[in-house]
């Protein structure tokens, strides 16, 4: 096997363990190696497309003279080569991209997302975000579309904008649910400021605010660090049904049909997002109602029919 055959099966990750063992403790590997720790503080200078695509195509002419020299060139340096050209390219595409949409990409996620000062947001189910990079130095604004849960970094004011309303921070830990008819702020830890339906309200660890239908209330909450959709739950206190079952379609990805039911009845309870018989039985036992599962459709309808 040749040194550039070991190279890419190493990249690819097809060489055995002692294979892998063996070539990481080669001359070869030592210089990728420092390549790679190269590539890791990298940072590609301001790029000029036009004038660098105009110097290209000049270039091209050369070709046919150049060919020869990449072939005299070691294996390692040219896998080397290969990698600051990919690396190049993709920054620069990235770049460009970003520049189109001025940072303002929608990000969706079930994992941890960092932002660029370090906060932290974890998005629940069909939710999402965006942000805009090139101002965020000067403005931490993130728009929200959906539920998540924010743990911001001290700094400069840090802005959640949603449909229904904007919360304001310096450094905490909050919940924020958008959600059509119905809008909830929760404060885990630290302080945040609501503005929402003309309405600008001060909240303090494991307090609430929130409008559903149009109607605004205050409440507080246990002392819980953060909230239980994080564990694979959802709970609610006092919340119209349909609200719930809306709740119910995004965790499960399912069409919930309701036949004849009152779905403005409150619901206090939870429901589990890893069993939906169970998350049925969480949501209907309580409130007398009986449901039967249709391929990806659900019907709830009253325990007398």
């Amino acid at each position: 096997m040749t040194t550039e055959d070991k190279i890419k099966q190493w990249l690819a990750g097809e060489l055995s363990d002692a294979e892998r063992k063996d070539f990481e403790s080669s001359k070869e590997f030592s210089d990728i190696d420092r390549l790679l720790i190269a590539l890791k503080n990298f940072k590609a200078p301001e790029y000029d497309v036009d004038g660098q695509y105009s110097k290209l195509s000049e270039k091209v002419v050369h070709k046919s003279k150049t060919t020869s020299l990449y072939y005299r060139i070691s294996p390692v340096l040219r896998i080397a080569a290969i990698l600051i050209v990919a690396l190049t390219i993709g920054y620069f595409t990235f770049n460009q991209f970003n520049s189109g949409l001025k940072g303002q990409e929608w990000i969706v996620a079930q994992d941890e997302i960092l932002l660029p000062d370090s906060s932290v947001v974890l998005l629940n189910a069909d939710s999402k975000i965006r942000i805009s990079h090139k101002q965020w130095e000067k403005e931490r604004n993130v728009e929200l579309m959906g539920e998540a849960f924010f743990k911001v970094e001290k700094g400069s004011t840090f802005n959640v904008k949603s449909t229904q309303g904007t919360v304001t921070v310096l450094g905490t830990e909050f919940g924020v649910k958008d959600w059509k008819d119905y809008y909830e702020v929760t404060c885990y830890s630290g302080k945040v400021e609501v503005n929402a339906s003309r309405t600008t309200i001060i909240l303090e660890p494991h307090s609430a605010f929130r409008i559903i239908n149009g109607k605004e209330e205050r409440f507080e909450v246990s002392e819980k660090h953060e909230p239980e959709w994080l564990k694979g739950e959802s709970s609610f206190s006092s919340v119209p049904l349909f609200l719930v079952l809306k709740e119910l379609e995004r965790q499960y990805q399912v069409k919930v049909e309701s036949n004849k039911i009152e779905l403005n009845q409150l619901f206090t309870g939870s429901f589990t997002h890893t069993d939906l018989n169970l998350a049925l039985e969480s949501i209907t036992i309580p409130v007398d109602l009986n449901y039967e599962i249709k391929e990806n459709e659900i019907v709830i309808f009253l325990e007398s029919e």
